[in-house]
């Protein structure tokens, strides 16, 4: 914010010593003109999650907002990156093979959203194609539904620029030999036209044994300009992820990592691996009907295809065995596709002494989703555990779910003969929202609105040869408050 108001600044005086540098020595050069620039918001026009052009001082709860320049400047590569940047916000490191956010107390996976739709498939997020990430603490439910109770993430994506033509790289590497490379490239094609080419690619290492990946994306979007009101954008993007899973060490007998096992992998290295390959289109068309009133409709549909697999400590005990380990392990995947629809209103009305933002809107969503989970099956115990011999600083006894057990006894392991669960859904979910930001002073500003969600689930559950359903409505309200004792620093209550 303060970086983006000093630039401004700068070019302003640039600009004066400009015009005094060129003042005629005859002073003849008229009156000039007075310009009044008025801005509300810190940051920028509009924040993408809130679907309100609300300054952020403006807004009852707490909002951090992350661009595409400081995410460059200090060298974020993940979502855990930001979060670690964020106050009231923490990383959980979970399996290894997900994003996992804590929100003020309250973790979630599912709590992510890319231009305002629901992100919620389990995956690392990359961020090369962001404008900005935005973070909203606290409930949210009237804008987002579902879920939302600590706070969510919104990732801005870029979009096409017309009148321009630019291309960005960038190229970065580290000590431990991971790479990666990204392009952006903007294209003029015509007077109401644009494409634009965000790519990138990123080879994994860090400083454990084993651990690689490759992540690969390619994001083309293109910006129609339809007529002086009107906009249309569309999206597409192909993710393909895949790294190695370390579920990390065990804990000893003080019930804290065991330091002599820093350097032990206690997985398959062959076998402990994720993969992910997603395919997402968009499209959005915005009209401006007025001064006072616009509106959106967009589009999206993703299709996500992923495998996660590992082994992992599920017992050790320090003080009885100390060189032995029992191994667990599993392979997950999960066939999804998301569908959903939604639209939007906002416009702006004086009643009396008071200045309204009204908005209301829609939202449609049809997810199919399949998942099946197999335990490991070990031919020697005949059942999802067996126990390898351990010593400290060296690989265990097992590659290729091929190994020796800690009895000296070959073993070998079965992904696919001992299923845990296979799991069919279908949720359809219809959302009605409106609210209403009231100007209702110079010093103060209320926010009232509701939302109304209907939720229809159908789980087949196949191992069980068990269908169940079932349907829920509900309206979530929000109430708040903002008083501004002067106008750079606002007090809510929400």
């Amino acid at each position: 914010m303060i970086k983006r108001t000093l630039s401004m600044t700068a070019c302003l005086v640039i600009g004066a010593m400009s015009a005094f540098a060129d003042e005629p020595t005859d002073q003849s050069y008229g009156q000039m003109d007075e310009v009044l620039v008025l801005g509300e918001v810190l940051f920028q026009d509009q924040i993408n999650a809130l679907k309100t052009p609300t300054p952020i001082i403006n807004v009852p709860q707490s909002v951090f907002v992350i661009a595409s320049e400081e995410i460059q400047r200090r060298g974020f590569t993940s979502i855990g990156d930001i979060v670690n940047h964020v106050p009231g916000l923490n990383t959980s490191q979970g399996e290894g093979h997900r994003d996992s956010v804590v929100f003020r107390g309250v973790r979630s996976t599912a709590d992510f959203f890319i231009d305002g739709v629901r992100d919620d498939v389990q995956y690392y997020r990359p961020l090369y194609n962001l404008e900005q990430v935005e973070v909203l603490k606290g409930p949210n439910a009237l804008v987002f539904g579902r879920g939302g109770t600590g706070g969510v993430l919104n990732r801005v994506t870029k979009k096409g620029v017309l009148g321009e033509n630019f291309t960005d790289i960038g190229v970065a590497t580290d000590t431990f030999g991971s790479v990666s490379v990204q392009i952006d490239r903007n294209m003029d094609t015509g007077s109401d036209s644009a494409v634009r080419v965000n790519a990138y690619y990123e080879g994994l290492q860090n400083h454990r044994d084993f651990f690689d990946g490759d992540q690969l994306g390619i994001n083309p979007t293109a910006r129609l300009r339809l007529s002086d009101a009107t906009t249309l954008d569309f999206y597409y993007e192909y993710i393909d992820h895949e790294r190695f899973i370390d579920r990390g060490i065990p804990t000893g007998a003080n019930g804290r990592p065991v330091k002599a096992l820093k350097d032990t992998v206690f997985g398959d290295p062959e076998l402990n691996t994720t993969e992910l390959e997603a395919h997402v289109l968009k499209a959005m068309v915005q009209h401006r009907f007025s001064q006072t009133m616009k509106g959106n409709l967009s589009v999206f549909y993703g299709d996500y295809d992923k495998m996660y697999q590992n082994f992992y400590a599920a017992k050790y005990n320090q003080a009885a065995t100390p060189n032995e380990v029992t191994l667990d392990g599993y392979i997950d995947t999960t066939q999804r596709e998301n569908l959903q629809l939604a639209g939007n209103m906002v416009g702006e009305l004086s009643l009396g002494n008071t200045v309204h933002t009204l908005l209301a809107g829609f939202e449609l969503m049809d997810t199919s989703s399949n998942q099946d989970r197999f335990n490991a099956f070990f031919d020697t115990s005949l059942s999802d555990k067996e126990s390898f011999s351990l010593t400290a600083g060296t690989p265990l006894a097992l590659a290729g779910g091929v190994g020796v057990n800690a009895a000296g006894r070959p073993t070998k392991n079965d992904f696919t003969a001992k299923l845990n669960d296979d799991t069919h859904v279908e949720i359809d979910v219809v959302s009605l929202f409106v609210q209403d930001e009231i100007q209702l002073t110079e010093s103060f500003i209320a926010v009232i609105g509701a939302r109304y969600d209907e939720f229809d689930i159908t789980v087949n559950n196949i191992k069980a040869t068990e269908v169940r359903s079932r349907k829920d409505d509900e309206i979530s309200p929000r109430a708040g408050l903002i008083y501004k004792p002067v106008d750079n620093i606002s007090i809510y209550t929400s």
